[in-house]
């Protein structure tokens, strides 16, 4: 039987989250991983700026404020479980590095903050989640990004080893890398069903992390606007990610992956 991934559980901390915005204040984020470690989570990653598609840059003084909020409760209730941070710049990566991350998730692919992987590599226990993407949140839906040629699996590849050798000048060693294929960073609907379907091809990079949670491209299949509402279709993608042996599964609901993959194990038993 198949081993079950790393369950890395979302703590947005933006106040305008684009799954849940009224339960993603800063003052609450701790309270709200403490729930999640409760429900099965692994690692819980807050990310304080919004990169979904269309958001616009914050200051990097207001992110960097609405951490120390969310870190400072988490602390004071769960003194002693991992936790991650989803960041582009590197000021807000040194803070939460200091504080004990694990890991940076960085959905910039290192070109929002040329100190990014230096401040990493200067944490000799800290990992680097390198996340595909093109342009910024801003421009990422341009049709002219949406362009990968005959292989997007390929290009992407590619496009993601490029920036393994920027880290790498900054000091980071690849075993420091975990890579994350991007879904729903300018990509098309149809390219991210053709990166599931091929998800195996990634695993050439290294350990492999990746988020579907409630993501538009599922939404567009299902004809469900609502992010809400796209909880039976995020478990049924993430079960089949599972199945193919991903390292990290980052979710809005670690009860309902674990609950759908207990399931699917001891049925694999009789």
């Amino acid at each position: 039987m198949s081993d079950s991934p790393k369950i890395v559980a979302i703590v947005n901390v933006t106040g305008d989250s684009f799954s849940d915005s009224e339960n993603s204040a800063p003052e609450t984020g701790g309270i709200r991983a403490q729930s999640l470690f409760a429900n099965g989570a692994d690692i819980v990653e807050f990310g304080a700026e919004s990169t979904r598609p269309g958001s616009v840059e914050i200051p990097v003084d207001v992110e960097l404020a609405r951490l120390q909020i969310a870190l400072k409760s988490f602390r004071a209730l769960c003194p002693d479980a991992p936790f991650a941070v989803d960041t582009r710049n590197a000021r807000c990566a040194r803070f939460a590095l200091e504080q004990g991350a694990v890991y940076i998730s960085d959905v910039s692919m290192l070109r929002h903050d040329p100190a990014m992987a230096g401040v990493i590599a200067a944490f000799p226990a800290a990992e680097l989640v390198l996340c595909h993407s093109r342009g910024t949140p801003q421009t990422m839906r341009d049709e002219a990004l949406l362009d990968y040629g005959s292989d997007v699996v390929g290009e992407i590849c590619r496009e993601l080893e490029s920036a393994v050798q920027q880290a790498r000048q900054s000091g980071l060693p690849r075993e420091r890398i975990i890579f994350d294929p991007g879904f729903g960073f300018a990509k098309s609907v149809q390219q991210q069903w053709t990166m599931l379907r091929e998800i195996k091809r990634f695993a050439q990079l290294g350990r492999l992390f990746v988020g579907v949670s409630r993501k538009s491209f599922l939404g567009a299949t299902i004809h469900e606007t609502s992010p809400g509402n796209r909880g039976a279709a995020t478990l049924a993608t993430e079960l089949y990610l599972a199945r193919c042996g991903v390292d990290y599964l980052r979710t809005h609901d670690p009860k309902a992956f674990g609950d759908g993959w207990c399931v699917e194990q001891e049925l694999r038993r009789r």
